[in-house]
């Protein structure tokens, strides 16, 4: 096979404090000599959206010397290059402030960049290297990639792997560690109030936590790009690296590195599911649209649930932060209107339209593949360690599906068929419950496998002690409406079908002026005289849709809502413990929640 010349890419600061910077492609001469159509993705793979990545680029030329000429543009994303016998170079700005981990951010501090939403590609050569080498940058300046690079030029085999491949440019930190035969990277770009050598510490058990279920590591250098920044949080995987944001202030508490570690545990599971181990519509892609596929509920919903078995398992969060984040995930799923509308299938299939573009309406028509996957992963795992008597859950699955499919492409049935031979159950009733369909979540499983039973609670079964004996607090907490205002103001957020709200004529985006002639200035307010009149009496709310005030009369009843907490059963078997310890890695919980009413 004759060895391709490889695409030269230069990236170049043009004015670092407004976010912009330039790049310059040489593309060979063998790659233009019939003339070629360079295009920049619009979409990157991990975020399933398309984002348009070249309303970021301008001043798109052909170069040669000092003379520059503007290129054809044949549609939003693609520009035609003129036939040549010799290499042909090309030049444009790209402005860089979204500081996400899908999109491109440049300042006088760093540059992140994503090379989807910077490099161009020429249709038709995926296939062709590319290298990427870094100009003006300020000397004190490092740069941070899984690719290899000599002498700063950072190599990419094909397309596919530049854009699986992100860049961190600055004055970073760096902490590394070795184990099962690979270097693991660490860059910890942006101020922070946590300890780095803690979170490094915590990294390394993480990813000995994920490689012990699959026997090890399928890369020999791994790259984490952690960047600190106000309130912000995310993650998006690559099949080498992966690139995090967490909240700078969030570490003052535990929970703040819980969360953080949780994220490096579902960003890092990732390196298997969906980099490697994935539905073939995940790969290789179109970056000029959608790749739809039904299985994102499998990718992402289960590495959700994952990501709580891996950080148990390393020791690095407590089981009581864990079960708290699963309840929470339960019971959000359990109460979500959307959850009677829209299945896991399609969700995943929708996601590209619905799930990444929500509108006010979403909550009650829709779920996510994220969070409702989470939580049918949860069943799953329990149904087949019930199923397997304790000697198989997820881990086991995503093993045999590892060591049987690797990086060759996986499909729904394949996942079945695992299933099946470890749980012993023919897998259809489940998937028509829970991924094609839209049954109610039961979780008579996790009780049958762990000994663990889902309570839920009422929200007058939760008041504090001193007014839980209160007869105007009981009626207050048992008041609703099925209205749910925005945080940042007295302005609907959402209406429940069906409920009273709703059938009152409340709806979105309107302003609650005032409820019982009192005047409402915020969220709480409106909420708390809502409640007061309690169920079976009515409030005269006044309201303003586009500027028109008008009145209604909303009833009140007795509010559905309920949160959830993990009861273990002091009865528990030996299997039961034996399987919660061979599943989570930690003892079985001796602390019982106090019980309410079971659901």
């Amino acid at each position: 096979m004759t060895k391709l010349t490889p695409i030269r890419a230069t990236v170049r600061p043009l004015d670092l404090p407004q976010h912009l910077f330039e790049v310059e492609l040489t593309f060979p001469a063998e790659a233009v000599a019939s003339g070629a159509t360079a295009a920049l993705p619009a979409w990157t793979p991990g975020s399933y959206l398309v984002r348009d990545y070249a309303r970021f680029v301008d001043r798109v030329r052909r170069v040669e010397g000092r003379r520059e000429w503007p290129l054809e543009k044949l549609d939003k994303q693609r520009w035609q290059l003129p036939a040549t016998k010799r290499e042909l170079t090309v030049r444009y700005r790209l402005y860089g402030n979204d500081l996400t981990v899908r999109t491109n951010h440049v300042d006088a501090t760093h540059a992140q960049v994503v090379p989807a939403a910077t490099f161009l590609y020429l249709e038709g050569q995926l296939d062709r290297p590319v290298e990427v080498s870094f100009e003006g940058f300020p000397a004190t300046w490092k740069v941070a990639s899984a690719l290899p690079q000599k002498r700063g030029v950072y190599t990419a085999r094909d397309f596919d792997t530049l854009v699986d491949s992100p860049f961190e440019l600055g004055a970073f930190r760096t902490r590394q560690f070795k184990t099962g035969g690979t270097a693991f990277e660490l860059a910890f770009t942006g101020d922070h109030n946590g300890d780095e050598g803690r979170i490094a510490e915590a990294t390394k058990k993480i990813v000995e936590a994920a490689g012990a279920i699959f026997g090890g590591f399928p890369f020999k250098r791994y790259v984490f790009l952690f960047t600190f920044t106000p309130k912000l949080r995310g993650g998006l995987e690559h099949k080498d690296c992966t690139s995090l944001i967490s909240d700078c202030h969030a570490f003052d508490k535990p929970e703040g590195y819980h969360a953080l570690y949780q994220l490096v545990a579902h960003e890092f599971f990732h390196a298997w599911n969906v980099k490697r181990l994935h539905d073939p519509a995940l790969g290789p892609f179109d970056y000029s649209r959608e790749n739809p596929t039904k299985m994102l509920w499998f990718h992402e919903g289960l590495t959700s649930y994952m990501e709580h078995l891996i950080v148990l398992r390393a020791g690095v969060v407590p089981w009581s932060h864990a079960s708290k984040e699963l309840t929470r995930c339960w019971s959000e799923q359990v109460q979500r209107p959307g959850r009677l509308e829209q299945s896991l299938e399609e969700s995943s299939w929708d996601a590209w339209i619905r799930l990444y573009k929500q509108h006010e309406f979403s909550p009650n028509s829709s779920v996510s593949y994220y969070d409702k996957g989470e939580a049918v992963a949860w069943l799953m795992d329990a149904t087949l360690r019930a199923g397997s008597r304790g000697k198989a859950g997820l881990p086991e699955l995503f093993a045999r599906l590892w060591a049987r499919h690797g990086e060759k492409g996986l499909t729904d049935g394949d996942v079945r068929r695992a299933f099946q031979e470890l749980s012993g159950q023919d897998p259809a009733p489940f998937w028509e419950a829970y991924i094609s369909g839209r049954a109610e979540l039961d979780p008579a499983p996790l009780r049958r496998a762990y000994g663990l039973t889902l309570v839920a609670k009422a929200p007058w079964e939760s008041l504090p002690a001193a007014e839980a004996k209160d007869p105007a607090a009981q009626r207050r907490a048992r008041a609703w409406t099925g209205l749910v205002l925005a945080a940042n103001g007295p302005s609907v957020q959402n209406i429940i079908p069906g409920s009273p709200a709703a059938k009152a004529g409340l709806s979105f985006g309107m302003e609650i002026l005032a409820v019982d002639g009192w005047r409402t200035a915020s969220s709480a307010e409106v909420q708390r005289l809502l409640a007061e009149p309690g169920p079976g009496g009515k409030a005269t709310v006044l309201a303003a849709d586009r500027g028109r005030v008008f009145e209604v009369r909303v009833p009140v009843m007795e509010s559905p809502d309920r949160s959830h907490g993990l009861v273990p059963d002091p009865r528990a078997t030996a299997n039961q413990r034996a399987a919660f310890v061979a599943a989570y890695g930690q003892p079985f919980p001796s602390a019982p929640i106090k019980q309410g009413t079971r659901r």
